[in-house]
């Protein structure tokens, strides 16, 4: 009964995943595939809630309770509806990234920049984590921790097992700031257009790589410019992919508006396509590996989901203007935006709370005709925020994951030098992003 229940919810989720695809290239109210794939869907919400760990389920709870504070009545059941198509997209977002991490770790050049990495020398090898973390985190996410954690040496002492457990973490959740492969930039082209988004990226890119530079010299001692060069070595047979993927993902979303999103989920399985053709021994295990990320992603998708339906309903419903100013935020100075949203997500996380809370009321608040502020610098402000507020929650899958692949508490993770990281991290972005707001 198990394995059939396991069943049915990866058939639902895989027709999903076809659905949202489909409405990427017919948008249309007629399209049945998408209304069909939007109750599939749901009968893989439904059946995935009983399968989430702990963690997960306390942070259902904690959007339950953020939705009965800010809704004035009960969705009816075409709110619901019209949620779960407004949310079909998702379910086309982690099946992709699941098939491009399988490809990824079959791939010969991933396994040369691996071996690279591992014999760097122990004065060396936080800054060449972090900086691999950052620039293949940008396209695997949470999936570069699996390639960063083996390439730890087994006998590795569990001080240097932390330090470069806490630099990965520093790496790839910073590179949420300039890639379109995060959730969180998703997540913003819901409240902010597509051009205002798009532009905060180079931005993004500039601040992520200062805080990569900075931290990089304070935690590791006596570094010079030349070895932090050094370091970068072991990206050289990735490099050229990395580009590549970004660029064409870039080209398809500008020259056809497509968001992110859209164009992750039809030009990503594309590009695989094309590998397995020139590679088709890869054919099988990469399905194999694909489909068992899909049975273990639930809790991603449960949560991302139920946020974004919380938003919808917080945004679309009416009479829910009144419940959001209770919070006070409307009140706040245009000038503090932008300093206040990445280390409000910041403070929040600390005590367990996930950005993906935090972000769709804050975004739906500041993008609100209440406020006058770039939303190109709020987009920036956002990707900054949900950045520092994944390195620091323990609720984060992120953190769980590099906990668990590095064999470290989550605690030390969260808690420690990482933290004091991610409030200057927080602090300096919302500061450069303040004066730009200010002086130009």
């Amino acid at each position: 009964m198990k394995v059939f229940f396991c069943n049915i919810r990866l058939a639902c989720f895989l027709f999903s995943w076809l659905a949202a695809v489909a409405s990427t290239l017919w948008h249309s109210s007629n399209n049945l595939l998408v209304f069909s794939g939007t109750l599939s869907f749901g009968v893989f919400l439904a059946l995935a809630i009983f399968k989430i760990r702990l963690q997960s389920f306390l942070i259902l709870l904690l959007l339950a309770s953020l939705a009965v504070l800010l809704l004035p009545k009960i969705p009816t059941w075409n709110n619901i509806l019209e949620g779960g198509k407004y949310i079909l997209m998702f379910a086309g977002l982690i099946p992709t990234i699941a098939l491009v991490k399988s490809t990824a770790f079959r791939m010969c050049a991933i396994h040369k920049s691996q071996a690279m990495l591992a014999k760097l020398p122990n004065r060396l090898a936080i800054s060449g984590f972090q900086i691999y973390a950052h620039f293949f985190g940008s396209v695997l996410n949470t999936g570069v921790f699996a390639l960063l954690s083996a390439a730890v040496p087994p006998l590795t002492i569990n001080k240097n097992r932390i330090n470069l457990a806490m630099a990965t973490l520093r790496g790839m959740v910073s590179s949420a700031t300039w890639s379109p492969f995060f959730v969180a930039f998703v997540i913003g082209q819901i409240y902010i257009d597509s051009r205002s988004a798009w532009l905060a990226l180079p931005i993004g890119l500039a601040i992520s790589l200062s805080f990569s530079l900075a931290s990089i010299v304070f935690f590791s001692k006596n570094i010079s410019v030349s070895e932090v060069y050094e370091s970068t070595e072991c990206l050289r047979p990735v490099f050229v992919y990395l580009v590549l993927i970004i660029t064409i993902v870039l080209f398809f979303a500008i020259s056809f508006d497509l968001t992110a999103l859209s164009a992750i989920i039809t030009v990503m399985p594309l590009l695989v396509g094309v590998y397995l053709f020139f590679s088709q021994s890869h054919v099988k295990p990469i399905l194999t590996d694909t489909l068992d990320h899909l049975k273990d992603s639930s809790d991603d998708v449960v949560i991302i989901s139920a946020a974004m339906l919380v938003g919808y309903f917080v945004t679309n419903l009416p009479d829910t203007s009144y419940a959001v100013s209770q919070l006070g935020l409307s009140s706040l100075p245009d000038w503090c935006v932008l300093l206040f949203i990445p280390l409000g997500m910041s403070a929040i996380s600390l005590i367990g709370v996930h950005p993906v809370i935090s972000s769709t009321v804050l975004l739906s608040v500041f993008t609100s005709e209440n406020f006058n502020i770039n939303h190109t610098l709020i987009m920036q402000a956002h990707l900054i925020g949900w950045s520092t507020g994944t390195m620091c929650s323990i609720a984060s899958l992120s953190v769980i994951t590099c906990s668990n692949l590095f064999k470290i508490s989550n605690t030390r993770l969260c808690f420690g030098m990482n933290t004091i990281a991610t409030l200057f991290f927080a602090l300096f972005g919302g500061l450069f992003l303040t004066i730009i707001e200010v002086f130009y």
